[in-house]
């Protein structure tokens, strides 16, 4: 009778356990659509950040006589670039960036490989289509291809500053983990506009994001508040994303924040909140 009792106790506990453990599985979503898109977005606005800087420091004091450089300056760390002109000398209409095997730091960033620009005129031009792809190129622990297609909308200046606006779409995007199996594809189609808020240059970002994340599952990802880039900040201060996931019934929301500039975000699925660390 008591090994009966036993059987009996040790059933019950056995189902309460089954219980607890996928309740708990409910709790706790997959978030991989959310951390694949905060390294996609962290390593895209470095590139736009290396694009835009180098741009602009060679299209203030270019010399058509000049087409190889070694640059040191508080831009970038050393890279080797070269560039080539339009046919009437008019615009630099491509650039190669590159860092060699060994790598080089800028912005806390360690990159490897090269960087390719080419452009149908000069960057500050409304109508210029600028375009970035990547030769054996990774940042820190990141391999990057695809290619980002960038088309100048607007310019207009503020306290003194030529600001921009651009349509920007980042195409079949492969970013692989090169210390794990992990590898993800981000695809986006969004708005980046600059402005001056507070005497400071800030980027703010709105558009959709779609691919499959390293789990296998399909992924679109919507803008409820337009993200926002700080000039002195590398990861994004604010915004907020909507994700729908294959892997979840309901939809995500990753919110970054009130404009701090930390390495923190909160993503929410019904009134359930979990927070997570930004690249």
């Amino acid at each position: 009778m008591k090994q009966a009792e036993n059987k009996i106790l040790f059933k019950i506990l056995f189902g309460s356990l089954i219980f607890i453990s996928c309740a708990a599985d409910d709790l706790y979503p997959q978030l991989t659509s959310a951390l694949n898109n905060n390294v996609a977005d962290a390593t895209f606005n470095h590139i736009s950040s290396v694009v835009d800087t180098e741009l602009e420091y060679f299209e203030n004091q270019f010399d058509i006589n000049e087409t190889t450089f070694f640059l040191t300056n508080e831009h970038d760390t050393c890279p080797n670039i070269t560039l080539s002109f339009s046919s009437d000398s008019s615009y630099i209409d491509s650039i190669c960036i590159d860092y060699g095997e060994q790598g080089m730091d800028w912005k806390n960033r360690t990159k490897k490989g090269k960087i390719l620009v080419s452009q149908n005129g000069r960057r500050n031009q409304i109508g210029t289509i600028t375009k970035v792809e990547f030769i054996n190129f990774t940042i820190d622990e990141y391999s990057i291809t695809g290619t980002q297609i960038i088309k100048r909308s607007k310019v207009e200046i503020n306290s003194g500053n030529w600001i921009g606006t651009d349509h920007v779409q980042v195409i079949e995007a492969e970013i692989k983990n090169t210390n794990k199996a992990d590898d993800f594809v981000w695809n986006s189609d969004r708005i980046r506009q600059g402005n001056i808020e507070n005497g400071e240059f800030v980027v703010c970002i709105e558009g959709t994001m779609d691919g499959v994340n390293s789990d296998g599952f399909e992924y679109t990802i919507t803008t409820r508040t337009p993200l926002k880039y700080s000039l002195y900040c590398p990861r994004i201060v604010s915004g907020i994303l909507n994700i729908y996931d294959d892997s979840e019934i309901n939809p995500q929301e990753i919110d970054y924040g009130d404009g701090t500039c930390d390495s923190k975000a909160t993503v929410s699925v019904d009134n359930n909140h979990f927070e997570i660390s930004l690249w």
